[in-house]
């Protein structure tokens, strides 16, 4: 298997407030996002508790940024998260991406 640099970040989710649709909440059906680790944003979005704020770190992520990190609802994660992408995967710069490791001290990706 291929190594996947995100499995040593985490940068993302300890830089961006982390918010999706209400309607992806496990409290709705076909929701997946556990609602006891969210909070309402407004009437139709919510968003990971401890994404909002001034040091944002999802309540999701565990383990250190920069060295070894996993999601805990990986599987469940929101849709926010499922469609950030590293940057360069697929030949497409991430911009997101490359900030949130540069506030951390991380090497940008680069295109290989």
């Amino acid at each position: 298997m291929k190594h996947n640099p995100c499995k040593t970040c985490g940068a993302c989710c300890a830089f961006f407030c982390v918010s999706f649709p209400s309607s992806e909440t496990d409290d709705v059906p076909g929701g997946s996002v556990p609602i006891d680790m969210t909070t309402y944003l407004n009437n139709t979005q919510r968003y990971m508790k401890g994404t909002k704020g001034k040091n944002p770190r999802c309540i999701a992520l565990e383990g250190r940024v920069g060295l070894s990190v996993k999601c805990l609802i990986y599987e469940n994660r929101a849709s926010s998260c499922r469609e950030f992408n590293i940057s360069w995967k697929d030949n497409i710069g991430n911009f997101l991406c490359d900030r949130s490791r540069t506030f951390f001290g991380l090497q940008s990706f680069t295109k290989y």
